[in-house]
């Protein structure tokens, strides 16, 4: 957040130039007399900026040039600048102008003798086209934008490319969008073109949050961010030892509070506004009283934390501000002065002299213990000026993912019509000479930063780890007792028949249990090896057969469908195009869909008719028993054009339809995506699963058949609950695309084979995976934009959590496991209510994957 538009200084304030020599403040021959604006008349020059001031007695005027054109920016008047006078100064010679910001760093402008001649009279640019304003940005950037060779941007084939649509003709709202197509490719968020009205193209990345946002409601997309963070802020009081966060003065930009007696937590948002305060409308006073705000936060803070033995520092929302704020906070965490890096003006007009980014210690209180700083691509600007000031500490440790890279101070040009464009042109270098923009600050230990199954299990994984680390313990304490407590009172809650549960920390069962019945009418209890269908976790079981394959070198994810000897083709025929391959399928982003008939695939065992008729509602056709034979639904009432299950389509719609477009959940597809790895192979992969997963693993309780399972041990029946909660019995039944969703697996089970996926592909001395082939399983295999977690190969992760989920007609099941807290937590069931529309009990067990998650998260300390 360095782009003001308040005044012409509010530019200057975030500006940046040489340090000039023998500065010295002008005074009249009266020694006391303070300095007026008229001692500094003149034409002044931003070098490497294209920026003028007019100085006269009267007032300021700007203005703003490329080599091909000037505008003139603003005027502030005599009164309007006297705060800003004190720092002002000239040099000895009087051919150098400086302004000592006291939010950034000096800036220094050169003496000229005259305005440049498009800058005078009636060559002065008073009025802009769009094809004008087209001409002036591309030119203002080419002269002065920093990174076009770091950010891969060939800015002369922009020019040939987008020239030609921007005409006369078109409207604001086309010429917008012309635009922001152009700055998008940038990446960069100091970069942008605004007008009045508030309408803007910006270079914004699309970041985590931004992504989650977009996907959550991309209608509302501050709406969604605001929900992001109101539950953010409910995990970090969850997290707290009081259950509270604490602010100086109500303020917004900087929260705290204590997660231990010995663990402190502070989250900065911003490095400006750090107090609301109106006392003044000047940007300088503004600054001034925020450096002094600063202080009095800070002393707040360490006074309260003077017991604490380490520091949690989270600057994972901070969008930047001040860079002098972000240094005289560094200063309250230091013995001694240091420095962090450089940053000067480098742009094709200019390359200003390098000036040292310093950090001076606090003079009244300093906490030198152990800190930890929370990081991620939201964290901006000034925010990570901060990032690689505490970063620069020896006692620092950075944790989370890099910094958003856009980290350059933002140069202003104020245009006709109420546009206004802003760039970067600064390079910041750290210590190590290493170039911050794109880049970011990178942390010392990565991980992802943010994630939604955070907020759901009321955790904050880069938080839970600092807290491992120092062998903590958060407030939220379970024991084994308390655990079964909460599973009996969720059986009464939701409604559920059974539950059966497990907690992983490392690599070991550390609780599991079961409640309720398994059957009702045979009053059969459920134990913790009473198989469950586990519906979509099918999916994951699926992919390690598939990359055992992969390893064995019978398969590649990128054989193409067409080489996997099936005996029909599943491409769209409106493709003329890339063709789909395996890694399509395991990825959800074939362009295959699920069709509007996909409930009538399933069948009831007994009588081979559609379960879905059972429910009162005649949906499919019941005069011919319903297909069981995975290929001949496949080739025949599928990808067969007229097939009896293909609906209203098969194929998102448009390009939707086409490999790689966008990521479309598909059942069929992940049957499909076993099926070829059947037929290539000649294998039946539910034998193969049989006899190189479940046997070497002693999974006793695992078998894609149900009558396959244990006559002494049968499964577990499902039960689909109604609004009045009555429980239904499901028949038993399946699909032809069975493996999608059909396993029969008992949670201690299950839980064997997430212990072996999060070890690497080894449980116990048992190794079912090379270690390379989990990593490739689970790493993403995708970079379709709407999806909205990394995709490996149907395993999925949301943060630092990987793992699937499933639900069916009288099924609800989780799995998860976080890499960074070793903790893992299995959830099944043998009912659900979103059949009948009711869908509480997800929400509801969210409650109790919560606290699961807590016991195994603290399990360490507790029993260290």
């Amino acid at each position: 957040m360095k782009r003001f538009t308040l005044s012409i200084l509010a530019s200057a304030m975030f500006l940046t130039g040489c340090n000039g020599g023998g500065v010295k403040i002008i005074k009249s021959k009266d020694k006391d007399r303070p300095p007026v604006l008229a001692d500094f008349s003149g034409q002044w020059g931003m070098l490497g900026r294209g920026q003028i001031w007019s100085i006269d007695a009267s007032g300021l005027t700007t203005y703003n040039y490329n080599s091909k054109s000037c505008v003139k920016g603003g005027t502030e008047t005599e009164k309007d600048l006297q705060d800003a006078l004190k720092y002002l100064s000239l040099s000895e010679s009087q051919d150098t102008l400086t302004f000592a910001s006291p939010a950034s760093s000096r800036s220094t402008l050169s003496k000229l003798t005259s305005l440049p001649e498009h800058c005078q009279g009636g060559h002065l640019t008073t009025e802009m086209t769009y094809p004008q304003l087209f001409e002036y940005v591309w030119h203002t950037l080419n002269e002065y934008y920093a990174f076009f060779e770091l950010r891969g941007i060939d800015w002369q084939q922009v020019y040939t490319d987008y020239k030609p649509k921007v005409t006369d003709s078109i409207t604001q709202s086309e010429f917008i969008e012309i635009m922001d197509e152009i700055l998008t490719e940038f990446g960069d968020g100091h970069l942008s073109l605004s007008s009045d009205d508030g309408s803007s193209a910006d270079g914004n990345k699309i970041d985590t949050l931004l992504k989650e946002a977009l996907l959550h409601d991309d209608e509302n997309i501050e709406g969604a961010l605001a929900e992001l963070n109101h539950n953010e802020f409910r995990v970090l009081k969850h997290l707290m030892q009081d259950g509270k966060l604490r602010t100086y003065d109500n303020s917004d930009a900087l929260f705290y509070g204590k997660i231990s007696d010995d663990l402190g937590y502070v989250r900065i948002d911003r490095v400006s506004d750090m107090v609301a305060d109106n006392s003044s409308d000047g940007i300088v006073p503004r600054v001034e009283h925020d450096l002094t705000n600063t202080d009095k936060i800070m002393e707040q803070v360490l006074t309260e934390f003077a017991d604490v033995e380490a520091m949690i520092i989270d600057l994972r929302y901070n969008k930047g501000g001040y860079d002098n704020v972000s240094r005289k906070i560094a200063g309250y965490f230091t013995d001694e002065a240091y420095g962090f890096g450089t940053k000067q003006v480098s742009n094709k007009a200019h390359q200003g002299q390098s000036i040292e980014l310093t950090v001076t210690p606090s003079e009244t209180q300093r906490f030198t213990k152990p800190i930890y700083v929370l990081t991620g691509e939201n964290t901006g600007s000034g925010g990570e000026v901060l990032a690689e000031a505490l970063k620069a500490l020896p006692q620092s440790k950075l944790v989370g993912e890099a910094t958003n890279g856009s980290v350059s101070d933002s140069l202003n040009h104020e245009l006709p019509g109420g546009w206004e464009l802003s760039l970067s042109h600064q390079v910041y270098k750290n210590q190590a000479g290493d170039v911050l923009e794109k880049t970011g600050v990178t942390p010392d230990i990565y991980m992802p930063a943010y994630a939604s199954v955070d907020h759901k299990l009321k955790t904050d994984t880069p938080i839970e780890f600092v807290i491992q680390t120092l062998g903590e313990m958060s407030t939220h304490q379970y024991d084994v007792a308390k655990l079964n407590g909460l599973l009996e009172q969720a059986l009464k809650e939701t409604g559920l028949p059974s539950l059966s549960v497990a907690v992983i920390s490392d690599d070991k069962i550390v609780y599991e249990q079961a409640v309720g019945l398994a059957d009702i009418a045979q009053n059969r209890l459920a134990t913790v090896h009473t198989p469950y269908n586990v519906g979509s976790i099918s999916k994951a079981v699926s992919a390690v057969a598939i990359m055992q394959q992969v390893e064995k070198g019978t398969v590649s994810l990128d054989d193409k469908l067409a080489q996997m000897n099936l005996t029909f083709d599943p491409n769209n025929p409106e493709n003329s195009g890339e063709q789909m391959s395996l890694r399509n399928l395991v990825t959800h982003t074939s362009g295959i869909k699920d069709s509007d008939m996909i409930l009538c695939t399933y069948y009831v065992h007994e009588t081979g008719l559609p379960l879905v008729n059972i429910f009162g509602t005649p949906y499919c056709d019941d005069s011919a028993p319903v297909t069981q034979d995975l290929t001949t639904f496949l080739a025949n009432d599928y990808f067969r054009q007229g097939g009896r299950y293909a609906g209203s389509g098969i194929y998102f719609g448009e390009a939707g339809g086409f490999p790689n477009q966008v990521q479309g959940y598909s059942n069929v597809g992940s049957a499909l995506a076993v099926h070829a790895v059947e037929q290539k192979t000649g294998l039946n992969l539910a034998n193969d699963m049989q006899a190189h997963i479940f046997a070497p693993l002693k999974m006793d309780n695992t078998h894609w058949y149900h009558t396959e399972l244990n006559e002494n041990n049968p499964k577990a029946i499902q039960y689909s609950i109604d609004h009045e909660g009555v429980k239904h019995a499901m028949p038993e039944y399946s699909y032809a695309t069975f493996y999608d969703g059909d396993l029969n697996v008992s949670s201690h089970d299950l839980s064997k084979l997430l212990i072996a996926i999060a070890n690497n592909g080894m449980y116990e001395d048992v190794r079912i995976l090379r270690e390379a082939s989990v990593e490739k399983m689970l790493s993403a295999q995708s970079n379709v934009f709407n999806i909205p977690y990394q995709q490996g190969v149907f395993w999925y992760w949301d943060g630092s959590f990987f793992g699937h989920n499933g639900g069916d007609p009288g099924t609800h099941a989780s799995m998860s496991y976080n890499k960074e807290t070793k903790t893992g937590v299995i959830i099944l069931a043998n009912g659900e209510d979103f059949i009948h529309g009711k869908d509480e009990i997800d929400s509801q067990l969210n409650v109790i994957a919560s606290s699961l998650y807590r016991y195994g998260v603290q399990y360490p300390a507790k029993n260290k």
